[in-house]
């Protein structure tokens, strides 16, 4: 069953934004869908993360420029993806 309820979107959204953080991450609520992450309060390399449905109705996460990361529901995976676009190993990009 697809979540769509506007709670469950906010409960979501609280979810990746305690999950963030517990792996390294800083991270916001901004809103009841959005959370804004980064590597740190000196990072230079910041996201701002999207909850919302995709084209079959499944919720997913999806990044500022519009494309999807991942279903809502694999909190996990999503937080790989961001971490890896807002934490890169191997130095200054």
């Amino acid at each position: 069953m697809a979540i769509n309820d506007q709670r469950d979107v906010h409960t979501l959204v609280t979810r990746l934004a305690e999950e963030c953080e517990k792996a390294g991450l800083t991270a916001t609520v901004l809103s009841p869908t959005r959370v804004h992450v980064s590597a740190g309060a000196h990072s230079r390399l910041t996201e701002t993360i999207r909850c919302h449905p995709g084209a079959d109705e499944e919720l997913m996460w999806w990044w500022s420029w519009g494309e999807p990361i991942c279903p809502a529901a694999s909190i996990d995976l999503a937080i790989r993806h961001i971490a890896h676009v807002v934490a890169p190993q191997g130095g200054d990009r």
